[in-house]
């Protein structure tokens, strides 16, 4: 596969372009020469790369070294933002040499917009861009990463679980229809995923959350669209993963967007 051209004009660490997308958008699978942060500035994007499915909502980014194959989308009206660094740069090479999650905090936000959108002369912008550097911090806790199965029955059902995760089919159902026993399903997704299927489900469940709390819908509608029927068990496994409840959640995604207003 042919890797796309360099972004990063010479001299410098790296580079942002924008994509505001009005339509939901695919961008086909790809890789490059430079290493890429994907990361949302509104909305929510989504990135698919070694086998895993990454949700990208605005408090997080997704490092994605170079040459790793790679596939991306975004919802309608979503900003989504792809930085590009050289490879081998200063501190690039301290980051992972697989797809990770990096926490997208205030001042990285505020440095990366800066780079982007603020007239600077050229050392300014080195020094600018030696900052964003030292910022990149890995945050696989923070990451909303999903392991695709590999055999193609459970890779069948995990995407199906992905277009609805509040399918409410059980395991014994999802079983049946792959003509398998229920433990002999739910052993192999936990072999090939390295979590069970329940857990799988929820982690799902909670990438659409994430990008229906960020349209402004109500928790209990959230919840119930992601498929709890008890609004306080979604709020507990909200909480486990990203460390808050949905309506902090909610108030620091607001709180980004009127700062970048």
């Amino acid at each position: 596969m042919k890797a796309d051209r360099r972004r990063v004009p010479p001299g410098y660490l790296l580079t942002t372009f924008e994509y505001d997308t009005e339509e939901p958008v695919v961008w086909a699978e790809h890789l490059h020469d430079e290493h890429e942060l994907l990361w949302s500035a509104g909305g929510m994007a989504r990135l698919e790369a070694e086998g895993r499915v990454w949700a990208i909502p605005p408090a997080l980014a997704v490092w994605v070294p170079s040459r790793v194959v790679h596939r991306a989308s975004a919802e309608r009206g979503a900003r989504v933002r792809a930085t590009y660094f050289t490879e081998g740069g200063p501190n690039t090479t301290a980051m992972p040499g697989t797809v990770t999650g990096v926490a997208m905090t205030e001042p990285l936000r505020v440095l990366l917009d800066h780079n982007l959108l603020g007239i600077l002369d050229e050392e300014a912008r080195r020094r600018l861009q030696r900052v964003i550097l030292d910022l990149l911090v890995p945050a696989p806790r923070e990451s909303f990463e999903l392991v695709m199965p590999r055999s193609p029955h459970l890779h069948m059902v995990a995407s199906a679980i992905l277009a609805d995760p509040a399918d409410k089919r059980t395991t014994a159902d999802w079983a049946y229809e792959c003509g398998m026993h229920g433990r002999t399903l739910a052993r192999q997704f936990e072999a090939e995923t390295g979590m069970t299927f329940t857990q799988w489900r929820i982690l799902a469940r909670l990438q659409l959350a994430i990008r229906e709390l960020t349209h402004g819908r109500s928790i209990v509608s959230v919840a119930r669209r992601v498929g709890y029927r008890n609004p306080s068990t979604f709020i507990d496994h909200f909480r486990s993963l990203t460390g808050q409840t949905p309506a902090e959640y909610v108030r620091g995604t607001q709180a980004e967007n009127s700062g970048n207003d």
